[in-house]
């Protein structure tokens, strides 16, 4: 029975916390609010932070003997407390997941229901002693309320509380599924677990003690089409129904999961699906909207859609987990997906308990999608220095709280609850030995400090440090109308920052520190600079990371693809979905083929070597085959030509050649184009620098 619709809600205080529930409350003058929703899209609750109370009326029959009834609050953001007819049934605590409580009896007793829920979503003080694990999902605006949707639903004497299903191994000859289920009796009884899949019909008899049991079986499906992701294969996708039945064979409850049989494997960073090795080129993505409760199977779609078409392969939920819609199309489009914890930032030693249970339920709700190949434990654990484009190593080996203690545990909960998929720990931080796949690291260069090109000597200096770059990029400023940013043009260069619109994770400072508003004529000229500089960023060292494939680099996530709302970040589309100058750049630096060189210092100086090393980088699945590359360099009003040519196999990275030229007495604008053609492959890349006097 679907409970979603228009409820009645208004904001707690101590009096009326006391009475909310009770039946003969005179609710006539509280507002009625959608469920699902978040209470800040509604007028009368735009600037509230809660906790608020909702209380909805319904009428059901009661269950026949033998029967149970649960009521399921599929999301509740953050924290609620239940109660039917007046009795406290329990308390949530976790926004992305079910929560279940029985009402069995409560619907025994009577016909007519009053249902009263309070939510609570405390705001987010800094990023330090955090306790709500609600991550990237809550930022500047409360998500807060019931965002997903309410039911009641009938099962047996023996329901399903828990469902897991993981796909361990798969091959063409044949896929194990891991099952695990947890049930619930009120006596002793013998059930049997019917697991069906792809003709297969297999059959697992079980004794119950009363109380919650966990079970777990494995069924091996053979001969199954395999899932790839979109570059590799097609994407099969199959129902796996999990049926209990009870000693007199009546069904007492069945679940459903959609999945797909894959392999993942992962070691030093380099990903291998099916067998098959593949460079991740990623993005993070935020919540898809602030209002996450309305993203639709279309919307969700369409952003798979526009990640694929920009050249990437992964998308890194970042520090949150996302609408269920958004996976179902992941698994469709063949998208892999890189799941984070809602954790960022520090947190109160009292969340560690929480923090391993919301890992568990994580693996329940989405260890049957294909798409998703890794979990990540923790973003960010130690406080970010602005002022630093790497983390320092030095102090990274000086165990705290956050990152020895509780990511840890997190990261021990994942892989007993899932052993099929790698587990990273925690990102932003430096891999170190024992385990370099425990951590993926953060580099900011062009933005916390130095140059765009930095990364490459960084990189050449500290390899391991690439082994999976979780986050890099800058800042930008979205060409849309100031006003919807909090920034008024007539008052340049002083706009009143103080009403700026901006990501709760971004670093206003910084964009001022890097691009000072004193030094641009006006507003537009400061935001178009903001906008250049993001797609040099970008595309230097998407090139600079892709050039070092698999040695030891295993890919990368930009940060980050899409914006929720209006505002100044490092995402490459803006709100509505218009590309920036920086969207163009990952394109092209994501082709399947690509020529780049060492990017060229911005000034060089008179007299100098003009050096440079020239690669291919090939994504393709199949040889390119014998190829042509031609150099030419533009100095001086002279054009100096290079051309190399050879073989360049399938998945690979061919250094190509090198490029050194004295630079001579020459002076001016100096332009290096690259030009490759492999039978019917083009493809162009172009540098540019000045040479100045000593």
């Amino acid at each position: 029975m679907d409970l979603t619709g228009l409820w009645l809600a208004h904001p707690a205080d101590d009096a009326l916390r006391r009475t909310f529930p009770d039946d003969d409350l005179d609710d006539s003058a509280w507002p009625e609010i959608p469920v699902p929703g978040h209470w800040r899209r509604h007028p009368d609750f735009a600037d509230e932070d809660g906790p608020l109370l909702y209380r909805t009326r319904f009428e059901a029959e009661a269950p026949d003997e033998g029967r149970r009834t649960w009521l399921e609050l599929d999301g509740v953001f953050a924290l609620g407390d239940v109660w039917l007819d007046g009795s406290y049934l329990g308390a949530t605590e976790g926004y992305f997941f079910t929560h279940a409580l029985e009402v069995t009896q409560q619907l025994r007793r009577q016909s007519e229901h009053l249902l009263a829920v309070e939510v609570t979503s405390p705001p987010t003080l800094g990023r330090t002693e955090q306790r709500n694990l609600t991550g990237a999902a809550q930022g500047d605006w409360n998500p807060g309320g019931i965002w997903q949707p309410v039911r009641l639903r009938e099962t047996g004497p023996v329901p399903l509380r828990y469902v897991r299903a993981v796909c361990t191994d798969a091959s063409p000859t044949v896929a194990t599924l891991a099952l695990r289920a947890v049930v619930d009796t009120d006596r002793p009884r013998k059930v049997v677990f019917h697991t069906t899949v792809l003709g297969v019909d297999h059959r697992h008899q079980q004794p119950l003690a009363a109380g919650e049991n966990r079970v777990e079986w494995t069924v091996r499906v053979p001969r199954p089409r395999l899932w790839w992701p979109s570059e590799l294969g097609d994407q099969p996708l199959f129902d796996v129904t999990l049926t209990v039945t009870t000693e007199d064979s009546i069904v007492s409850d069945r679940a459903i999961r959609r999945t797909g049989f894959r392999s993942i494997r992962m070691r030093d960073h380099i990903w291998r699906i099916n067998g098959e090795r593949l460079f991740l080129r990623g993005g993070i993505v935020p919540p898809l909207r602030r209002d996450l409760s309305s993203v639709t199977p279309e919307s969700a779609a369409a952003d798979v859609a526009l990640a694929r078409d920009t050249g990437i392969n992964l998308l890194r939920f970042g520090a949150h987990v996302s609408h269920p819609t958004l996976y179902d199309a992941a698994d469709e489009a063949g998208m892999l997906i890189w799941q984070d914890l809602p954790m960022r930032g520090g947190y109160h030693r009292s969340v560690r308990g929480q923090a391993m249970r919301q890992a568990r339920e994580m693996v329940d709700l989405l260890g049957h999608h294909p798409s998703v190949i890794v979990w990540c434990g923790h973003d960010a654990p130690d406080p970010v220095d602005t002022t630093r484009p790497a983390p320092s190593l030095l102090e990274q080996q000086r165990p705290n709280w956050n990152r020895t203690v509780l990511d840890r545990s997190i990261r021990r909960a994942l892989r007993r609850a899932d052993p099929s998929r790698p587990v990273v720990a925690h990102t932003g931080v430096l891999p170190s030995p024992p385990v370099v796949e425990d951590a993926a690291t953060h580099l900011r260069f062009g933005w916390y400090g130095g140059r765009a090109g930095d990364l490459t000597e960084f990189l050449r200096r500290s390899p391991r440090a690439g082994g999976f770059v979780a986050a890099f990029g800058s800042h930008s400023v979205p060409d849309i109308d100031p006003e919807l940013l909090g920034l008024n043009p007539g008052r340049w260069p002083h706009p009143d920052w103080s009403r700026l619109t901006v990501d709760p994770d971004s670093e206003i400072e910084v964009l001022l520190g890097l691009f000072p508003p004193d030094d641009h004529p006006d507003l537009a000229t400061w935001a178009d600079a903001t906008r250049t500089h993001q797609a040099a960023v970008l595309r230097l060292q998407i090139e600079a990371m892709r050039r070092r494939k698999y040695q030891p680099c295993g890919g990368f996530a930009l940060d980050r693809l899409f914006d929720a709302e209006p505002c100044i970040s490092g995402s490459i589309l803006d709100h509505d979905r218009r590309p920036k100058p920086a969207h163009a750049a990952v394109a092209d630096s994501c082709a399947t083929t690509i020529v780049v060189a060492d990017p060229l210092p911005e000034r060089l100086r008179r007299g100098a070597v003009l050096l440079t090393d020239v690669a291919v980088v090939h994504d393709g699945r199949e040889d390119l085959g014998t190829t042509r590359v031609d150099a030419h360099l533009g100095i001086d009003g002279e054009t100096l030509t290079w051309a190399w040519e050879g073989e360049v196999g399938a998945d690979s990275s061919v250094h190509v050649g090198r490029i050194e030229w004295p630079l001579g007495n020459a002076e001016g604008d100096v332009e290096l184009t690259l030009v490759l053609s492999a039978g019917g492959v083009t493809a162009a890349n172009r540098y540019a620098s000045t040479v100045v006097g000593v």
